[in-house]
């Protein structure tokens, strides 16, 4: 992905953010400047009871939502080394877009390493040096 397209989506998804701030904003201070009026008529048609398991209800649907976020945006736990990301279960991934890639072999135009797709790239792997080393001795010091 180049850095232009990086760079745009990255400002489509702040903007959203901003628009979705502004109208929470907007909408509080509506509710805020509305609720004298309505409140004293909510409380004598709806029972206390009702209120009561509305907030119960919301409450846990808040925490079941705070939840699937934190969940879902949690990290891969990838770390990097020799050139490559790596999880838990010592699979390698792309240095670029972090998705799995596979198949350490040599390729004609592009040389010795894992090969992604996705970005049409070969990552060989190399020490601290800039030598190039073995899958094998990687996995055995993970």
């Amino acid at each position: 992905m180049k850095l232009i397209d990086k760079l745009k989506d990255t400002l489509a998804d702040r903007a959203a953010e901003a628009i979705a701030s502004s109208l929470t904003v907007v909408l509080a201070w509506a509710a805020y400047q509305i609720a004298p009026a309505i409140l004293p008529a909510i409380e004598d048609v709806v029972s206390k009871r009702f209120l009561l398991a509305l907030l119960a209800t919301s409450s846990a649907l808040n925490v079941i939502f705070f939840v699937a976020t934190w969940y879902s945006s949690k990290s891969d736990d990838l770390r990097l080394k020799y050139g490559v990301y790596w999880d838990k279960q010592k699979n390698p991934h792309c240095p670029s877009c972090k998705k799995p890639i596979s198949g350490y072999a040599s390729y004609q135009f592009h040389g010795k390493g894992y090969y992604c797709k996705p970005c049409n790239k070969v990552f060989p792997l190399t020490d601290a040096q800039g030598n190039t080393i073995e899958p094998a001795q990687v996995l055995s010091e993970l």
